[in-house]
């Protein structure tokens, strides 16, 4: 399988009242269920500083471009993003982009 070449990255700002253990155990494994028939390939969650603009980062990896926009697309992603209610009193940024460089 050829390494990932696309990433979503989401970020929590400062502040926000975010329960990490729902996210560890029930949202981010939501997520995998739904994106991974899609081309989902791997998900990290990075709990950030206490002095840093935002609080959480998590990055999902993807195989291609084409396979995100189909996961963004698909029917799954209204429950996805209707759980963020049930761990978060904020809604994220998210950042999408190419890989164009990496180490192992």
């Amino acid at each position: 399988m050829p390494p990932p070449t696309y990433t979503l990255t989401i970020l929590y700002p400062a502040g926000t009242t975010f329960n990490m253990p729902y996210y560890l155990s029930t949202h981010m494994p939501l997520a995998e269920k739904h994106w991974k028939p899609y081309g989902a390939q791997s998900w990290k969650v990075v709990q950030l500083p206490h002095d840093a603009p935002y609080c959480v980062q998590a990055t999902v990896k993807w195989g291609s471009r084409e396979e995100f926009l189909k996961a963004l697309a698909g029917p799954e992603v209204e429950e996805i993003k209707g759980d963020v209610k049930n761990f978060s009193d904020r809604e994220p940024i998210m950042l999408v982009g190419e890989v164009v460089g990496s180490s192992s």
